[in-house]
């Protein structure tokens, strides 16, 4: 039975076994930056950068924020004060 791969599962692949002769870590040094499947070759798409981030990114961006407010509201509270 054949393994399915998705499209930049089968770039990788081809990278990994064609190219570097199966080492993977050679992938990421792979010189030939002119070929069309270098910048997928890693496996991923990079016009889609950020797309579809882990939940804990979410949360730790919301957190970041929160925490950016209460800093600007105490801030403004401090200048009151002095004022």
């Amino acid at each position: 039975m054949r393994e399915h791969l998705s499209p930049l599962q089968s770039i990788r692949k081809k990278c990994v076994e064609d190219c570097m002769m199966g080492q993977a870590q050679e992938v990421r040094l792979c010189p030939i930056t002119e070929c069309p499947l270098y910048e997928y070759r890693m496996g991923h798409n990079p016009a889609r950068a950020g797309v579809g981030a882990k939940s804990h990114s979410y949360k730790k961006a919301a957190s970041t924020k929160e925490s950016e407010a209460e800093n600007a509201n105490t801030e403004v509270y401090a200048v009151e004060v002095e004022l």
